[in-house]
């Protein structure tokens, strides 16, 4: 073996080595991190603004929804909504069109997020390099599930260099139905108080539905910012079970 082949493997296995120290010290500080965030708040209440538009084959806008609600949270397990107002297509709707709409809607969404603690151990993760995001350097870290599921998803995060903090999830959940053709999920966090938070959810997807013998395409967009967070509040199980 020449002394060029032998550098050469010393060189990739000293950049292998490093690489994975790198993803074993962020990793080690984004699960500090939300471990901690997890401990300090036992529960949340913020408000919600979400919007909802469908659009067909021919690029036009067939459908818009536009919502108000408040949110309770309380650990991974409870999710609680209030509706407050709702459109659609320009139409403010009475309470019962509401309750009609939100049966026919999207329900409250509840990702298992993979640095979470109870999903971590599922997930392989991966050192991507590092990229500039809203000015700040940040690394990217992809994370895919050992095993597929419908539970499960695969993407990468935005880890800021500073604090080992997320600011961005990018993902899309495994197992997608044929029909989904293009099919992308993002969400950005704030610093709110001393937390870093969920502030913007955004949900983009092109499908192809069948209509008789034939397909028709569809492109649907899913957003909703969140604002005005309120943290421990003494929130109880049977508020969320009632």
């Amino acid at each position: 073996m020449s002394k060029n082949i032998i550098l050469l493997s010393l060189i990739l296995f000293f950049n292998i080595g490093t690489a994975q120290e790198n993803l074993n010290g962020i990793l080690a500080g984004v699960f500090r991190n939300e471990d901690k965030t997890n401990q300090e708040i036992q529960d949340a209440i913020f408000d919600g603004e979400f919007f909802y538009m469908e659009k067909n084959n021919k690029d036009q806008v067939v459908k818009t929804i536009n919502s108000k609600r408040r949110i309770y949270t309380k650990g991974a397990d409870f999710q609680k909504s209030e509706y407050s107002e709702m459109w659609v297509n320009g139409k403010l709707l009475s309470e019962e069109e509401m309750r009609k709409e939100m049966k026919k809607s999207r329900g409250d969404m509840q990702t298992k997020l993979p640095f979470s603690k109870p999903f971590r151990d599922n997930y392989d993760f991966s050192f991507q390099g590092e990229e500039t995001w809203n000015g700040k350097t940040v690394w990217k870290i992809g994370y895919e599930p050992k095993q597929k599921g419908k539970d499960n998803i695969q993407g990468f995060a935005y880890v800021l260099q500073s604090d080992t903090n997320i600011v961005q999830y990018q993902f899309v959940p495994t197992g997608l139905p044929f029909v989904l053709k293009n099919f992308n999920i993002v969400l950005d966090y704030s610093k709110i108080d001393k937390y870093w938070v969920p502030v913007k959810f955004q949900l983009d997807m092109e499908l192809d539905v069948k209509v008789l013998i034939s397909f028709t395409h569809k492109f649907i967009r899913m957003e909703e910012q969140y604002s005005n967070y309120k943290f421990n509040n003494g929130l109880t199980d049977d508020f969320f079970n009632n």
